[in-house]
Protein backbone atom coordinates (compact mmCIF):
# COMPACT_ATOMS: atom_id res chain seq x y z
CA UNK A 1 0.00 0.00 0.00
CA UNK A 2 1.06 3.63 -0.40
CA UNK A 3 1.64 4.22 3.30
CA UNK A 4 4.66 1.88 3.30
CA UNK A 5 6.54 4.49 1.29
CA UNK A 6 6.50 6.97 4.17
CA UNK A 7 8.51 4.76 6.50
CA UNK A 8 12.05 5.82 5.68
CA UNK A 9 11.18 9.50 5.44
CA UNK A 10 9.37 9.56 8.77
CA UNK A 11 12.06 7.62 10.63
CA UNK A 12 14.70 10.01 9.29
CA UNK A 13 12.56 12.94 10.37
CA UNK A 14 12.26 11.44 13.85
CA UNK A 15 16.02 11.49 14.27
CA UNK A 16 16.27 15.07 13.02
CA UNK A 17 13.37 16.34 15.08
CA UNK A 18 14.59 14.74 18.33
CA UNK A 19 18.20 15.88 18.00
CA UNK A 20 19.27 18.20 20.80
CA UNK A 21 15.85 18.38 22.42
CA UNK A 22 15.94 19.16 26.13
CA UNK A 23 13.63 17.54 28.64
CA UNK A 24 11.06 19.27 30.80
CA UNK A 25 11.48 19.44 34.55
CA UNK A 26 8.21 18.33 36.07
CA UNK A 27 6.85 16.59 39.09
CA UNK A 28 3.86 14.84 37.58
CA UNK A 29 1.88 14.00 34.48
CA UNK A 30 -1.10 15.34 32.59
CA UNK A 31 -3.25 18.02 34.16
CA UNK A 32 -1.32 17.92 37.45
CA UNK A 33 1.65 19.86 36.03
CA UNK A 34 -0.03 22.76 34.29
CA UNK A 35 2.45 25.29 35.72
CA UNK A 36 5.56 23.47 34.49
CA UNK A 37 7.75 25.34 32.04
CA UNK A 38 9.01 23.55 28.96
CA UNK A 39 12.72 24.13 28.33
CA UNK A 40 13.08 22.19 25.09
CA UNK A 41 13.07 23.33 21.48
CA UNK A 42 10.17 25.67 20.72
CA UNK A 43 7.65 24.96 17.99
CA UNK A 44 6.89 27.65 15.44
CA UNK A 45 3.92 25.72 14.06
CA UNK A 46 1.50 23.12 15.37
CA UNK A 47 -0.61 20.71 13.31
CA UNK A 48 -3.23 18.86 15.34
CA UNK A 49 -4.88 15.84 13.69
CA UNK A 50 -8.00 14.21 15.12
CA UNK A 51 -9.41 10.93 13.91
CA UNK A 52 -12.97 11.29 15.16
CA UNK A 53 -13.86 8.03 16.89
CA UNK A 54 -10.41 6.56 16.14
CA UNK A 55 -9.95 4.31 19.16
CA UNK A 56 -7.17 1.76 19.59
CA UNK A 57 -9.20 -1.00 17.94
CA UNK A 58 -9.81 1.26 14.92
CA UNK A 59 -6.10 2.01 14.54
CA UNK A 60 -5.24 -1.68 14.87
CA UNK A 61 -7.86 -2.76 12.35
CA UNK A 62 -6.85 0.01 9.93
CA UNK A 63 -3.21 -1.03 10.23
CA UNK A 64 -4.05 -4.62 9.33
CA UNK A 65 -6.37 -3.46 6.54
CA UNK A 66 -3.77 -1.07 5.05
CA UNK A 67 -0.35 -2.64 5.55
CA UNK A 68 -0.88 -5.98 7.26
CA UNK A 69 -0.60 -7.06 10.87
CA UNK A 70 3.18 -6.49 10.98
CA UNK A 71 3.17 -3.27 8.95
CA UNK A 72 3.37 0.30 10.19
CA UNK A 73 1.06 3.23 9.67
CA UNK A 74 2.63 6.68 9.57
CA UNK A 75 1.28 7.47 13.03
CA UNK A 76 2.87 4.25 14.35
CA UNK A 77 6.26 5.71 13.51
CA UNK A 78 5.90 8.83 15.65
CA UNK A 79 8.43 8.59 18.51
CA UNK A 80 6.24 9.79 21.37
CA UNK A 81 2.93 8.26 22.46
CA UNK A 82 0.60 8.37 25.44
CA UNK A 83 -2.83 7.14 26.46
CA UNK A 84 -5.52 9.80 26.73
CA UNK A 85 -8.48 9.54 29.11
CA UNK A 86 -11.56 10.91 27.38
CA UNK A 87 -14.29 11.16 30.01
CA UNK A 88 -16.39 14.33 30.17
CA UNK A 89 -17.27 16.18 33.37
CA UNK A 90 -20.73 14.59 33.39
CA UNK A 91 -20.18 11.34 31.45
CA UNK A 92 -18.01 8.23 31.40
CA UNK A 93 -18.41 7.95 27.64
CA UNK A 94 -18.25 11.36 25.93
CA UNK A 95 -19.35 12.98 22.71
CA UNK A 96 -17.02 15.09 20.59
CA UNK A 97 -18.03 18.46 22.03
CA UNK A 98 -16.54 18.09 25.54
CA UNK A 99 -13.56 16.06 24.38
CA UNK A 100 -12.41 18.47 21.69
CA UNK A 101 -13.15 21.38 24.02
CA UNK A 102 -10.89 19.74 26.60
CA UNK A 103 -8.10 19.28 24.08
CA UNK A 104 -8.42 22.86 22.81
CA UNK A 105 -8.85 24.67 26.16
CA UNK A 106 -7.30 22.44 28.81
CA UNK A 107 -10.60 22.50 30.70
CA UNK A 108 -13.03 19.60 31.03
CA UNK A 109 -16.72 20.18 30.29
CA UNK A 110 -20.08 18.45 29.74
CA UNK A 111 -21.85 16.60 26.96
CA UNK A 112 -22.82 18.79 23.97
CA UNK A 113 -20.98 21.85 25.36
CA UNK A 114 -18.33 23.60 23.26
CA UNK A 115 -15.75 25.99 24.70
CA UNK A 116 -17.16 26.50 28.21
CA UNK A 117 -16.18 24.95 31.53
CA UNK A 118 -17.94 22.29 33.59
CA UNK A 119 -20.37 24.79 35.16
CA UNK A 120 -22.11 24.98 31.77
CA UNK A 121 -24.70 22.31 30.98
CA UNK A 122 -26.23 21.48 27.61
CA UNK A 123 -28.82 24.06 26.54
CA UNK A 124 -28.32 25.83 29.90
CA UNK A 125 -31.24 23.73 31.17
CA UNK A 126 -30.74 25.09 34.70
CA UNK A 127 -31.04 28.67 33.42
CA UNK A 128 -27.94 29.66 35.39
CA UNK A 129 -25.90 31.00 32.47
CA UNK A 130 -22.98 29.56 30.55
CA UNK A 131 -20.10 30.75 32.67
CA UNK A 132 -16.87 32.04 31.16
CA UNK A 133 -15.79 31.12 27.65
CA UNK A 134 -12.45 29.31 27.84
CA UNK A 135 -9.57 30.36 25.59
CA UNK A 136 -8.88 27.84 22.82
CA UNK A 137 -5.43 27.12 21.45
CA UNK A 138 -6.54 28.54 18.10
CA UNK A 139 -7.63 31.78 19.78
CA UNK A 140 -4.34 32.04 21.69
CA UNK A 141 -2.42 31.46 18.47
CA UNK A 142 -4.45 34.14 16.71
CA UNK A 143 -3.83 36.58 19.57
CA UNK A 144 -0.10 36.01 19.12
CA UNK A 145 -0.37 36.87 15.43
CA UNK A 146 -0.16 33.34 14.05
CA UNK A 147 -2.14 32.13 11.05
CA UNK A 148 -4.84 29.60 11.97
CA UNK A 149 -6.99 27.07 10.17
CA UNK A 150 -9.51 24.28 10.67
CA UNK A 151 -10.11 21.48 8.14
CA UNK A 152 -12.64 18.64 8.42
CA UNK A 153 -14.40 16.02 6.35
CA UNK A 154 -17.45 16.63 8.57
CA UNK A 155 -19.39 19.88 8.51
CA UNK A 156 -16.99 22.67 9.45
CA UNK A 157 -19.53 23.68 12.12
CA UNK A 158 -19.52 20.17 13.62
CA UNK A 159 -18.43 19.74 17.24
CA UNK A 160 -14.77 18.92 16.65
CA UNK A 161 -13.76 21.73 14.27
CA UNK A 162 -16.18 24.14 15.98
CA UNK A 163 -14.41 23.65 19.30
CA UNK A 164 -11.37 25.40 17.85
CA UNK A 165 -13.20 28.69 17.23
CA UNK A 166 -16.67 28.71 18.86
CA UNK A 167 -18.36 28.75 22.27
CA UNK A 168 -21.91 27.39 22.61
CA UNK A 169 -23.93 25.25 25.02
CA UNK A 170 -25.46 23.04 22.31
CA UNK A 171 -23.27 21.54 19.61
CA UNK A 172 -26.27 20.95 17.34
CA UNK A 173 -26.88 24.68 16.82
CA UNK A 174 -24.68 24.73 13.74
CA UNK A 175 -26.41 27.75 12.21
CA UNK A 176 -25.33 29.78 15.24
CA UNK A 177 -21.83 28.29 15.22
CA UNK A 178 -21.36 29.48 11.63
CA UNK A 179 -22.13 33.06 12.72
CA UNK A 180 -19.43 32.97 15.40
CA UNK A 181 -16.85 32.64 12.61
CA UNK A 182 -18.27 35.53 10.52
CA UNK A 183 -16.32 38.75 11.29
CA UNK A 184 -19.23 41.03 10.36
CA UNK A 185 -21.83 39.32 12.59
CA UNK A 186 -22.88 40.63 16.00
CA UNK A 187 -22.13 37.24 17.58
CA UNK A 188 -18.66 36.99 16.01
CA UNK A 189 -16.02 35.57 18.34
CA UNK A 190 -13.81 38.64 18.71
CA UNK A 191 -10.93 36.54 20.00
CA UNK A 192 -10.45 35.48 16.37
CA UNK A 193 -9.21 38.95 15.43
CA UNK A 194 -9.98 39.35 11.74
CA UNK A 195 -11.20 35.75 11.54
CA UNK A 196 -10.02 32.17 11.04
CA UNK A 197 -7.68 32.15 8.03
CA UNK A 198 -8.83 28.78 6.67
CA UNK A 199 -12.17 27.02 7.16
CA UNK A 200 -12.54 24.00 4.86
CA UNK A 201 -14.90 21.06 4.97
CA UNK A 202 -18.58 20.26 4.56
CA UNK A 203 -21.66 21.96 5.96
CA UNK A 204 -22.67 24.38 3.20
CA UNK A 205 -26.31 24.12 4.27
CA UNK A 206 -25.59 26.03 7.48
CA UNK A 207 -24.43 28.96 5.35
CA UNK A 208 -27.35 28.91 2.87
CA UNK A 209 -31.00 29.98 3.43
CA UNK A 210 -33.62 27.24 3.46
CA UNK A 211 -35.35 29.03 0.58
CA UNK A 212 -32.28 28.67 -1.67
CA UNK A 213 -30.66 25.76 -3.50
CA UNK A 214 -26.89 25.62 -3.24
CA UNK A 215 -24.41 25.03 -6.08
CA UNK A 216 -25.19 21.31 -6.12
CA UNK A 217 -28.96 21.71 -5.99
CA UNK A 218 -29.43 21.04 -2.26
CA UNK A 219 -31.62 23.29 -0.12
CA UNK A 220 -29.95 25.26 2.68
CA UNK A 221 -30.81 24.99 6.39
CA UNK A 222 -30.74 28.60 7.58
CA UNK A 223 -34.09 29.99 8.78
CA UNK A 224 -32.95 33.62 8.99
CA UNK A 225 -32.84 34.15 5.18
CA UNK A 226 -29.13 35.01 5.37
CA UNK A 227 -26.69 33.75 2.76
CA UNK A 228 -23.42 33.51 4.65
CA UNK A 229 -21.50 32.63 1.50
CA UNK A 230 -21.87 36.20 0.29
CA UNK A 231 -21.48 37.64 3.79
CA UNK A 232 -18.15 35.87 4.24
CA UNK A 233 -17.06 37.17 0.85
CA UNK A 234 -18.11 40.65 1.95
CA UNK A 235 -15.87 40.18 5.00
CA UNK A 236 -12.91 39.52 2.71
CA UNK A 237 -13.04 35.72 2.42
CA UNK A 238 -12.39 33.79 -0.77
CA UNK A 239 -15.25 31.28 -1.05
CA UNK A 240 -14.82 27.99 -2.97
CA UNK A 241 -17.07 24.97 -3.25
CA UNK A 242 -15.57 22.60 -5.85
CA UNK A 243 -12.29 21.20 -7.13
CA UNK A 244 -11.69 24.04 -9.58
CA UNK A 245 -12.00 26.71 -6.90
CA UNK A 246 -9.96 24.64 -4.46
CA UNK A 247 -7.14 24.14 -6.95
CA UNK A 248 -6.91 27.87 -7.64
CA UNK A 249 -6.18 28.82 -4.03
CA UNK A 250 -2.84 30.49 -3.21
CA UNK A 251 -1.51 32.16 -0.04
CA UNK A 252 -2.80 35.45 -1.42
CA UNK A 253 -6.34 33.97 -1.32
CA UNK A 254 -6.47 34.00 2.49
CA UNK A 255 -8.78 34.08 4.32
CA UNK A 256 -10.54 31.11 2.72
CA UNK A 257 -13.95 29.49 3.25
CA UNK A 258 -14.22 26.14 1.46
CA UNK A 259 -17.57 24.33 1.68
CA UNK A 260 -17.51 21.22 -0.49
CA UNK A 261 -20.76 19.50 0.49
CA UNK A 262 -24.18 20.52 1.76
CA UNK A 263 -23.71 18.22 4.75
CA UNK A 264 -20.68 16.11 5.60
CA UNK A 265 -18.13 15.42 2.89
CA UNK A 266 -18.13 12.04 1.18
CA UNK A 267 -16.50 9.02 2.72
CA UNK A 268 -13.13 8.48 1.07
CA UNK A 269 -14.40 5.27 -0.55
CA UNK A 270 -17.27 7.18 -2.18
CA UNK A 271 -15.46 10.43 -2.95
CA UNK A 272 -14.22 9.49 -6.46
CA UNK A 273 -17.84 9.22 -7.67
CA UNK A 274 -18.97 12.55 -6.17
CA UNK A 275 -20.66 14.50 -8.96
CA UNK A 276 -19.69 17.92 -7.63
CA UNK A 277 -16.08 16.99 -7.13
CA UNK A 278 -14.39 17.52 -3.81
CA UNK A 279 -10.85 17.26 -2.43
CA UNK A 280 -9.69 14.44 -0.19
CA UNK A 281 -8.57 14.96 3.39
CA UNK A 282 -4.98 14.63 2.20
CA UNK A 283 -5.63 17.23 -0.52
CA UNK A 284 -7.09 19.68 2.00
CA UNK A 285 -4.24 19.09 4.44
CA UNK A 286 -1.58 19.71 1.82
CA UNK A 287 -3.36 22.81 0.52
CA UNK A 288 -3.88 24.24 4.02
CA UNK A 289 -0.20 23.81 4.88
CA UNK A 290 0.83 25.42 1.59
CA UNK A 291 -1.44 28.41 2.24
CA UNK A 292 -0.46 28.85 5.88
CA UNK A 293 3.26 28.33 5.22
CA UNK A 294 3.18 30.79 2.37
CA UNK A 295 1.28 33.40 4.35
CA UNK A 296 3.26 33.02 7.57
CA UNK A 297 6.57 33.53 5.76
CA UNK A 298 5.55 37.13 5.25
CA UNK A 299 5.27 37.63 9.02
CA UNK A 300 7.31 36.66 12.04
CA UNK A 301 4.89 34.11 13.49
CA UNK A 302 3.95 30.60 12.44
CA UNK A 303 0.59 28.83 12.25
CA UNK A 304 -1.81 26.48 14.00
CA UNK A 305 -3.76 24.01 11.87
CA UNK A 306 -6.41 21.55 13.02
CA UNK A 307 -7.30 18.65 10.70
CA UNK A 308 -10.17 16.26 11.43
CA UNK A 309 -11.06 12.97 9.76
CA UNK A 310 -14.64 13.33 10.87
CA UNK A 311 -16.22 10.49 8.95
CA UNK A 312 -14.39 7.66 10.70
CA UNK A 313 -16.90 8.32 13.45
CA UNK A 314 -19.88 8.35 11.09
CA UNK A 315 -18.92 5.03 9.50
CA UNK A 316 -18.75 3.43 12.93
CA UNK A 317 -22.14 4.89 13.89
CA UNK A 318 -23.46 3.29 10.69
CA UNK A 319 -21.95 -0.08 11.65
CA UNK A 320 -19.83 -0.12 8.50
CA UNK A 321 -16.22 -1.02 9.30
CA UNK A 322 -15.15 -0.85 5.64
CA UNK A 323 -15.62 2.92 5.41
CA UNK A 324 -14.16 3.43 8.87
CA UNK A 325 -11.03 1.65 7.63
CA UNK A 326 -10.71 3.58 4.38
CA UNK A 327 -11.23 6.93 6.12
CA UNK A 328 -8.62 6.04 8.76
CA UNK A 329 -6.26 5.07 5.96
CA UNK A 330 -6.86 8.45 4.30
CA UNK A 331 -6.13 10.23 7.57
CA UNK A 332 -2.83 8.37 7.80
CA UNK A 333 -2.01 9.47 4.26
CA UNK A 334 -2.72 13.07 5.24
CA UNK A 335 -0.47 12.75 8.30
CA UNK A 336 2.31 11.34 6.13
CA UNK A 337 1.96 14.15 3.61
CA UNK A 338 2.12 16.76 6.39
CA UNK A 339 5.18 15.17 7.99
CA UNK A 340 7.02 15.23 4.67
CA UNK A 341 6.06 18.84 3.87
CA UNK A 342 7.06 20.57 7.08
CA UNK A 343 10.33 21.01 8.93
CA UNK A 344 9.91 18.82 11.99
CA UNK A 345 12.56 20.84 13.78
CA UNK A 346 10.06 23.70 14.12
CA UNK A 347 6.66 22.02 13.63
CA UNK A 348 4.92 19.90 16.24
CA UNK A 349 2.48 17.33 14.86
CA UNK A 350 0.05 15.70 17.28
CA UNK A 351 -2.40 12.95 16.31
CA UNK A 352 -5.17 11.70 18.57
CA UNK A 353 -8.88 10.90 18.81
CA UNK A 354 -11.72 12.47 20.71
CA UNK A 355 -13.19 9.14 21.80
CA UNK A 356 -13.45 5.50 20.82
CA UNK A 357 -16.32 3.30 19.56
CA UNK A 358 -17.80 -0.04 20.65
CA UNK A 359 -15.83 -1.70 17.86
CA UNK A 360 -14.05 -4.99 18.48
CA UNK A 361 -11.55 -7.40 16.96
CA UNK A 362 -12.91 -10.77 18.06
CA UNK A 363 -12.01 -14.44 18.26
CA UNK A 364 -8.57 -15.84 17.45
CA UNK A 365 -8.33 -15.14 13.71
CA UNK A 366 -5.55 -16.88 11.83
CA UNK A 367 -3.49 -14.72 9.51
CA UNK A 368 -4.01 -15.23 5.75
CA UNK A 369 -2.50 -18.31 4.13
CA UNK A 370 0.22 -16.29 2.37
CA UNK A 371 1.44 -14.83 5.68
CA UNK A 372 1.76 -18.04 7.69
CA UNK A 373 5.26 -19.26 8.63
CA UNK A 374 4.25 -22.85 7.96
CA UNK A 375 2.23 -24.86 5.44
CA UNK A 376 -1.26 -25.93 6.47
CA UNK A 377 -2.36 -29.49 5.75
CA UNK A 378 -5.77 -28.46 4.38
CA UNK A 379 -8.33 -25.70 4.57
CA UNK A 380 -11.99 -24.96 3.94
CA UNK A 381 -12.86 -23.15 0.67
CA UNK A 382 -12.50 -19.38 0.97
CA UNK A 383 -9.53 -19.23 3.29
CA UNK A 384 -7.19 -18.89 0.34
CA UNK A 385 -8.81 -15.50 -0.38
CA UNK A 386 -8.45 -14.08 3.14
CA UNK A 387 -5.56 -11.81 2.15
CA UNK A 388 -7.85 -9.92 -0.24
CA UNK A 389 -10.17 -9.08 2.67
CA UNK A 390 -7.88 -6.43 4.14
CA UNK A 391 -5.22 -8.98 5.15
CA UNK A 392 -8.01 -10.97 6.80
CA UNK A 393 -9.41 -8.24 9.02
CA UNK A 394 -12.66 -7.99 7.00
CA UNK A 395 -13.18 -11.74 6.85
CA UNK A 396 -14.48 -14.62 8.91
CA UNK A 397 -12.52 -15.78 11.90
CA UNK A 398 -10.41 -18.57 10.46
CA UNK A 399 -8.92 -21.04 12.97
CA UNK A 400 -6.63 -24.05 12.72
CA UNK A 401 -6.91 -27.49 14.24
CA UNK A 402 -3.49 -27.86 15.82
CA UNK A 403 -3.68 -31.65 15.66
CA UNK A 404 -4.59 -32.04 11.99
CA UNK A 405 -3.35 -28.75 10.46
CA UNK A 406 -6.80 -28.13 8.97
CA UNK A 407 -8.05 -24.52 8.71
CA UNK A 408 -11.75 -23.96 9.26
CA UNK A 409 -14.23 -21.13 9.80
CA UNK A 410 -14.50 -20.80 13.59
CA UNK A 411 -18.14 -21.41 14.66
CA UNK A 412 -20.26 -19.97 17.43
CA UNK A 413 -21.82 -22.43 19.86
CA UNK A 414 -24.56 -23.13 17.31
CA UNK A 415 -22.06 -23.95 14.59
CA UNK A 416 -22.41 -20.67 12.63
CA UNK A 417 -19.23 -18.81 11.51
CA UNK A 418 -18.64 -15.24 12.70
CA UNK A 419 -16.52 -12.28 11.59
CA UNK A 420 -13.31 -10.79 12.94
CA UNK A 421 -14.86 -7.32 13.36
CA UNK A 422 -18.07 -6.50 15.17
CA UNK A 423 -19.89 -3.91 17.29
CA UNK A 424 -21.37 -4.12 20.77
CA UNK A 425 -24.43 -2.23 19.50
CA UNK A 426 -25.73 -0.60 16.32
CA UNK A 427 -27.71 -1.09 13.13
CA UNK A 428 -25.98 -4.40 12.33
CA UNK A 429 -28.11 -6.31 14.83
CA UNK A 430 -29.76 -9.33 13.18
CA UNK A 431 -33.11 -10.00 14.83
CA UNK A 432 -33.45 -13.45 13.27
CA UNK A 433 -31.14 -16.35 14.01
CA UNK A 434 -27.53 -15.87 12.96
CA UNK A 435 -26.53 -17.11 9.53
CA UNK A 436 -23.20 -17.59 7.80
CA UNK A 437 -21.88 -14.06 7.01
CA UNK A 438 -20.96 -15.25 3.52
CA UNK A 439 -24.61 -15.89 2.68
CA UNK A 440 -26.21 -13.22 4.87
CA UNK A 441 -28.84 -11.17 2.96
CA UNK A 442 -29.13 -8.52 5.68
CA UNK A 443 -29.15 -5.19 3.86
CA UNK A 444 -26.07 -3.12 4.48
CA UNK A 445 -24.83 0.40 3.76
CA UNK A 446 -27.10 2.21 1.30
CA UNK A 447 -29.57 -0.68 1.38
CA UNK A 448 -27.22 -2.88 -0.64
CA UNK A 449 -27.11 -6.63 0.00
CA UNK A 450 -23.38 -7.38 0.39
CA UNK A 451 -21.69 -10.46 -1.00
CA UNK A 452 -19.84 -11.12 2.23
CA UNK A 453 -18.06 -9.45 5.15
CA UNK A 454 -15.39 -7.84 2.97
CA UNK A 455 -17.96 -6.06 0.78
CA UNK A 456 -18.01 -2.24 1.21
CA UNK A 457 -21.72 -2.31 2.13
CA UNK A 458 -21.46 -4.95 4.86
CA UNK A 459 -22.87 -4.04 8.27
CA UNK A 460 -20.75 -5.76 10.91
CA UNK A 461 -22.91 -7.70 13.31
CA UNK A 462 -24.04 -5.92 16.49
CA UNK A 463 -25.05 -7.51 19.79
CA UNK A 464 -27.56 -4.83 20.82
CA UNK A 465 -30.08 -3.31 18.38
CA UNK A 466 -29.64 0.45 17.98
CA UNK A 467 -30.29 2.71 15.03
CA UNK A 468 -26.84 4.24 15.50
CA UNK A 469 -23.83 2.57 17.11
CA UNK A 470 -22.40 4.41 20.12
CA UNK A 471 -19.10 5.81 21.31
CA UNK A 472 -17.03 3.90 23.86
CA UNK A 473 -15.35 5.15 27.02
CA UNK A 474 -11.88 3.62 26.92
CA UNK A 475 -8.65 5.54 26.49
CA UNK A 476 -7.34 6.57 23.07
CA UNK A 477 -3.78 7.10 21.86
CA UNK A 478 -1.83 10.32 21.38
CA UNK A 479 1.01 10.29 18.82
CA UNK A 480 3.51 13.15 18.57
CA UNK A 481 6.61 14.24 16.67
CA UNK A 482 8.52 17.51 16.57
CA UNK A 483 9.42 20.10 19.22
CA UNK A 484 7.47 19.51 22.40
CA UNK A 485 6.58 15.92 21.46
CA UNK A 486 8.54 14.59 24.42
CA UNK A 487 5.82 16.00 26.67
CA UNK A 488 3.54 13.26 25.32
CA UNK A 489 3.99 10.25 27.61
CA UNK A 490 2.22 8.22 30.26
CA UNK A 491 -1.52 8.05 30.82
CA UNK A 492 -2.99 11.55 30.84
CA UNK A 493 -6.28 13.39 30.70
CA UNK A 494 -7.07 14.69 27.21
CA UNK A 495 -6.66 18.23 28.56
CA UNK A 496 -2.92 17.51 28.55
CA UNK A 497 -2.87 17.88 24.77
CA UNK A 498 -3.73 21.57 25.16
CA UNK A 499 -0.88 21.97 27.64
CA UNK A 500 1.58 20.26 25.27
CA UNK A 501 0.68 22.51 22.35
CA UNK A 502 0.65 25.64 24.49
CA UNK A 503 4.02 24.94 26.09
CA UNK A 504 5.64 23.88 22.83
CA UNK A 505 4.62 27.22 21.32
CA UNK A 506 5.80 29.09 24.40
CA UNK A 507 2.36 30.58 25.06
CA UNK A 508 1.82 31.59 28.67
Amino acid sequence: MRVRGWKGAILTAVLIASGGAATVARGGFGDRDQDARYTGRRARNVIFFIGDGMGVSTVTAARVFSVGVDGQLVMDQFPHTALSRTYASDSITPDSAPTMSAMMTGVNTNQSVIGFGESTEANDFNNDGDGDAQWTLLELAKRRGMRVGAVSTATITHATPAATYAHINQRNNENDIALQALPTDGTFNNRLGRGVDILMGGGRRFFVPNSVMDEEGVRGARTDSRDLRSEFQGAGYRYVWNTAGFSSLTPASLPVLGLFESSHMEYEFDRPTDLGGEPSLKDMTVKAIQLLEGASRRGSEGYFLHVEAGRIDHAHHAGNAYRAMTDTQELDEAIGAAAQMVDLRDTLIIVSADHSHVFNIAGYPLRPLQELPYAVRSHEPGYENAAAAGHGILDLVWDIDQSTGHVFAAPDRNGVPYTVLGYHNGPGYRAASRVDPRTDVFRGFGGVVPTGPSHPAYFQEAAVPLGSETHAGEDVTIYAIGPGADLVDGTVKNTHIFQVMKRALGIH
